[in-house]
């Protein structure tokens, strides 16, 4: 294991590069900076690493970049199921293409990728308080940096130093129900209770995560939780045994390279505005963030096509509001062309 301890440890005061956040954009930023030359300090304000209010849910495009361990996933899909106003479809592929993990699980897997560098210090319990252009204020004591990466989520710290607005952000609202009665990925576009987004249906081992996303700039979050009950009411879904959870979720992305500052996964607003996925974004960041700092004449291929795709969701995003109350015929559209296979699969491809 990396060296690893509560923060009071410390002795050194110094580091090449501190990452704020050990979600997956700063454990995979970690990796690829470990065994090189430089001291490396990641900081995760929580007791444990892994744990996080989220869906659970993961792309096609996660399961390979990771390479992840058959044991480390619960359930894999090669259907969806969409409900548009009353109507059903299934997305069906003839490869899996949506996938469940736990949180906690993911983060303890990719922590300990970390054990052979000794490069790599990774403390908990360490709480960033405040930042200057050299120094980060921990728990009340000071430590210097040549490079800071922020992957400190949707409320990022790291963020507002950088001098980035932090607007409206959109939220998502779930119940963590305990039941093994659901099998199935299932989404709901329902314009009047979601407007422009959805609601979800995760199936998980022993629990299912039931919920739901908008921006506060269009629901507020009470509107969106008096809709979202009166959706599970009409659905006769039980939430009684359920633990309530909510969460930001960050969409808008001003950039990701500030001089010596870097901005990672939710920190950097890449969370696609659309279906809600941020993983991949986060690994990818991550993984660019630390090849930029080893290397300062890297040029990434990989971050054009996330803010690419990133960008169209936004833009598809924005299209569904103007639409209004017409939304509706915009998803039974979509749902129509899930049937030809060549558009069937674009679909797929952009959902994962």
């Amino acid at each position: 294991m990396p060296r690893y301890f509560s923060y009071s440890h410390s002795t050194m005061d110094l580091y090449d590069v501190i990452i704020v956040g050990a979600g997956p954009a700063g454990l995979k930023c970690a990796e690829v900076l470990g065994g090189s030359p430089l001291r490396v300090l990641l900081l995760e304000k929580n007791e444990k690493i892994g744990p996080k209010i989220c869906a659970g849910g993961l792309t096609g495009k996660d399961v390979a970049y990771l390479n992840l361990p058959e044991e480390l996933i619960e359930f894999r899909h090669n259907k969806i199921h969409l409900h548009v106003q009353g109507f059903k479809s299934t997305v069906k592929a003839d490869y899996d293409f949506a996938f469940s993990i736990d949180r906690e699980k993911l983060g303890q897997w990719q922590l300990k990728k970390l054990s052979p560098f000794k490069n790599v210090e990774v403390r908990t319990k360490a709480r960033v308080s405040a930042i200057t252009e050299n120094h980060v204020t921990v728990n009340g004591e000071t430590i210097a940096y040549k490079y800071l990466v922020g992957a400190d989520g949707s409320n990022s710290l790291v963020k507002r130093f950088a001098g980035l607005k932090t607007p409206a952000q959109g939220v998502g609202i779930q119940y963590i129900i305990p039941t093994d009665k659901y099998s199935d990925f299932e989404f709901f576009f329902i314009p009047k209770y979601f407007s422009a987004w959805y609601s979800w249906i995760f199936p998980h081992r022993g629990y299912v995560s039931i919920g739901c996303g908008c921006t506060p700039e269009i629901l507020s979050l009470k509107k969106l939780h008096r809709n979202f009950h009166t959706w599970l009411k009409k659905n006769k879904i039980d939430v009684s045994a359920g633990k309530y959870e909510v969460f930001p979720m960050n969409c808008d992305y001003y950039g990701s390279h500030f001089g010596n500052v870097f901005l990672t996964g939710d920190a950097a607003g890449l969370l696609s505005s659309f279906t809600g996925e941020g993983i991949y974004q986060a690994l990818i960041s991550g993984e660019e963030a630390a090849k930029t700092i080893l290397d300062p004449t890297y040029e990434s291929k990989k971050m054009p096509e996330i803010i690419r795709k990133h960008n169209r969701h936004r833009q598809l995003i924005d299209l569904l509001i103007r639409w209004g109350r017409w939304k509706s015929l915009l998803f039974l559209g979509g749902m129509l062309l899930f049937k030809i296979p060549k558009y069937k699969q674009r679909a797929i491809a952009q959902f994962g």
